[in-house]
Formats: C-alpha cells, sequence, structure tokens
C-alpha cells in the first residue's frame, strides 16, 4: 500500500454512445466502477470517485469512499483530475477513468513508485499519451487552477507547466505486452470486445434504480 497517495477514479462518463452511464456498464458480474475499486483500492489508502453534479452511482461503491463533484461540469477531464486533487490527503493519485476494465495493479504500483520528484507520471507509446491512466501530484492543484481560470481545459498544456515522467513503451511491456490497460469502452463494439478480452460472453446490463445518494 502506498500511504500517501490516493485512487482517483472518473465516473462521470455519459456512455451516449452506449446508452447508459459508464460507472453503470458490467463485465465479469462487476460495474466498470466496482471493478476499478476491486483491482486498484489496495494500492493506496484513499479512494476519491470524481461524479458529474447529481450522477447515482452503482449501490455497494459508497463504503470507504470519498464522492466528489466535477468543479466546473462538463469542461472535460483535466477539470476531474482537478476536482478529485482537491480532495487528496496524501501527495497525489493515480488517475484513472471506469471506463478502463483492464488496468493492470503492477503496472499502477510501478507507475507510482516513479512519482517522487514528479509531478505527473504518464505512458507514452508512439505518439499516445494516456493522461487519464497517469500520476498526479497535488503540486499540480494551483497550475490546474491557473488554466482553468484562462479557460484552457487541456491536459497537454499542464504536461507542459510541471515536471512529467513519461514512461516508455518499453517500460510498459513489462507490465502489459498488449498494451490492455489502456483499453477503454465507448461503443457496444467495445463492451462486446471487452468481454471476450476477459474471456467471458458479453453480458448486457439491466439498470435498476438501487442507487447510493
Amino acid at each position: 500500500m502506498y500511504r500517501n497517495y490516493s485512487l482517483i477514479i472518473l465516473a462521470g462518463g455519459k456512455g451516449r454512445r452506449l446508452g447508459q452511464e459508464k460507472a453503470w456498464v458490467k463485465i465479469e458480474g462487476q460495474t466498470l466502477l466496482e471493478r476499478a475499486i476491486s483491482r486498484l483500492g489496495s494500492l493506496v489508502n484513499q479512494i476519491i470517485v470524481v461524479s458529474a453534479p447529481g450522477q447515482k452511482l452503482p449501490l455497494g461503491t459508497s463504503g470507504g469512499l470519498e464522492i466528489v463533484e466535477d468543479i466546473y461540469p462538463g469542461k472535460g477531464p483535466l477539470v476531474g483530475i482537478y476536482s478529485g486533487l482537491k480532495a487528496c490527503r496524501g501527495e497525489g493519485g493515480f488517475v484513472t477513468a471506469c471506463d478502463m476494465p483492464f488496468v493492470n495493479p503492477e503496472f499502477v504500483r510501478y507507475l507510482i513508485s516513479l512519482s517522487p520528484g514528479y509531478d505527473v507520471v504518464i505512458p507514452v507509446y508512439g505518439e499516445l499519451l494516456e493522461p487519464l491512466h497517469a500520476f498526479y501530484s497535488t503540486g499540480c492543484i494551483n497550475t490546474i487552477a491557473s488554466l482553468l481560470e484562462e479557460g484552457n481545459y487541456k491536459i497537454d498544456r499542464l504536461l507542459q507547466k510541471v515536471r512529467v515522467r513519461y514512461v516508455g513503451e518499453s517500460e510498459i511491456t513489462r507490465f502489459d505486452a498488449e498494451h490492455k490497460s489502456f483499453f477503454n469502452i465507448n461503443t457496444l463494439e467495445d463492451l462486446e470486445k471487452a468481454g471476450r478480452m476477459a474471456s467471458i460472453p458479453y453480458e448486457p446490463l439491466l439498470i435498476t434504480k438501487t442507487e447510493i445518494a
């Protein structure tokens, strides 16, 4: 366990192409939100879920969690990162989107281990950055606040202003040769593929109205 670090899960995805909010989607009998918590929660001492204002989350995810709302809703993931970091009790947090069902705990542990001396630790392969599978220190808070005040919601602008450790493809491959960690679910086709990747049939979700406050 990294006792000075948090897990920040961005759960506000509307899932318009899926026809349902992403936090409620199920794989292997778990919602995506529950899956992220079960895979990564033991690495840290604080779990923060960033939701859209008024968003209902799946029952069973409330114990031991801190649920915060986007400070500036609808403005993109940089706001979600900022909202999560503001709630951190320690030095920073690993940020993941809840629609990434194959996050690798050992790879995440490695990313966190690289964080001393850096504000951001982020995987990169080819020309692709993975800002929603990255570590951010609380030292980013003031810089993000300035960007948001300027109306700049681009994560790449943050990366230009802080100390960044880029984690290259050779490092990624040591933990995740197929880059499954970065697979995310946006469409029904993606959901079906995720089911195959998890070696189970696709399980359609029947949403109930059982919710947490």
